[in-house]
């Protein structure tokens, strides 16, 4: 009889503390801790990323324009052109209008003339002269790109360009970009001129100039 009660007693305190082992109720809370969630990247970035490694860039990395020998930072790589931002400004460009600089030698420069706030102090007393008046032709032929403008998209192209150009520009009080978009149908000029008046008519104006000119005036 002594035995049996012996027994009784070690199953009930086996039942207690199975009850109070923590081991299966911590189970469940862990393997919930170590699972992740793996997030895929869209067919576009994995092209972008692609883009970037065969031709040396990466965004962050300070670029030179090839037409205006302007800086900026490189943004975004898209698969087929970049994202630049100049003066706080973004443009588009092609893989051809630009040189990535050579942070070695804009170390060198820095450096040959006394040290960055040395240059900063000497560019603001002397600002690099900018012409007050210059002509852009908006013809599709003169405009520089590597790339051609797509078929029936013409118009699109050439006003993409001339907004670019109004952005380069805008901070320069009283200079005057005359812009050739030739007689034809007047489809361009009308275009252009629409532009100024409903986007940028507090910041500039515009007058017919010769046959096939009109000229902008920043204010």
């Amino acid at each position: 009889m002594g035995r049996y009660n012996d027994l009784s007693a070690l199953k009930a305190l086996k039942k207690e503390l199975e009850k109070k082992d923590p081991g299966t109720e911590d189970a469940a809370p862990q393997q919930r801790r170590r699972s992740r969630t793996v997030a895929n990247k869209s067919k576009s970035q994995m092209e972008e990323e692609n883009a970037a490694k065969e031709r040396g860039l990466r965004p962050g990395c300070t670029v030179t324009l090839m037409d205006s020998n302007d800086r900026g930072i490189l943004r975004h790589v898209y698969k087929d052109s970049v994202e630049i931002e100049i003066d706080g400004l973004l443009f588009r460009a092609g893989f051809g209008d630009f040189v990535v600089n050579n942070a070695e030698e804009d170390s060198k420069l820095v450096s040959s003339i006394g040290g960055g706030h040395k240059r900063k102090a000497q560019e603001t007393e002397r600002p690099q002269a900018i012409p007050n008046e210059i002509s852009i032709d908006l013809h599709i032929e003169k405009i520089p790109s590597e790339y051609d403008a797509p078929k029936g998209f013409e118009l699109p192209y050439q006003l993409e360009y001339f907004k670019s150009i109004l952005h380069k520009y805008m901070k320069h009080r009283g200079m005057r970009i005359s812009f050739i978009h030739g007689v034809g149908d007047g489809i361009l000029r009308d275009a252009i001129r629409k532009e100024i008046d409903e986007v940028y008519a507090l910041t500039c104006t515009w007058t017919p100039g010769p046959a096939g000119v009109t000229i902008v005036t920043i204010r």
